[in-house]
């Protein structure tokens, strides 16, 4: 039977086990710098549920999961390496909707995203859709957010493509392209 985690919450929110708050310290920290990024308590909430879903699925109780912990490198290297791989967790689970894409485009909350919609609005302006600047950028915006919504599980994934398309601008080149193919050229 898994551990309850409200049981685990309880303990993270009231401090009592110190390395569980700890590891929920880091991924909210990892959450606040990520695209993903909802606001301080917001963060922490995200990460004391991913802590609890983690150690509630993987441990049969409390102490295999602190027996876990011990048995990692000492010190603050293994509570780093136990938050890394319940954050990669928590980032795996995290599904991209539409409302989330459009929002890390429009709130630059991921570079790479930002540049390849600038990429396929550039490309709607060179075509025979042009519709102006602004038209041109929420089409692309659009376009861009579907594309990985309906692509992709999560940010992870969508970065591991990325990598697998090239270096630099040449993956966001290569990406637009596929966007801009998929939306804009289908249809002729």
């Amino acid at each position: 039977m898994p551990i309850d985690k409200e049981v685990i919450k309880n303990k993270i929110h009231s401090k009592e086990d110190i390395s569980l708050k700890t590891i929920t310290d880091i991924i909210a920290y990892k959450i606040y710098e990520s695209p993903e990024n909802m606001g301080p308590e917001a963060n922490f909430l995200a990460a004391a549920e991913a802590v609890a879903q983690y150690v509630s699925e993987k441990y049969k109780d409390l102490d295999a999961f602190k027996n876990y912990v011990s048995q990692s490198d000492k010190g603050t290297k293994s509570i780093n390496q136990v938050a890394d791989t319940m954050y990669n967790s928590y980032q795996d689970k995290q599904h991209l909707s539409f409302d989330i894409v459009k929002n890390m485009i429009s709130a630059v909350k991921d570079v790479n995203l930002k540049m390849i919609a600038n990429i396929v609005a550039y490309k709607i302006y060179q075509s025979p859709d042009d519709k102006g600047p602004e038209l041109n950028f929420i089409s692309a915006e659009t376009f861009v957010a579907q594309y990985l919504s309906e692509n992709f599980k999560n940010i992870r994934e969508f970065r591991r493509c990325l990598s697998d398309l090239g270096n630099g601008p040449y993956a966001l080149e290569a990406f637009a392209d596929l966007v801009y193919k998929y939306y804009c050229q289908r249809k002729n």
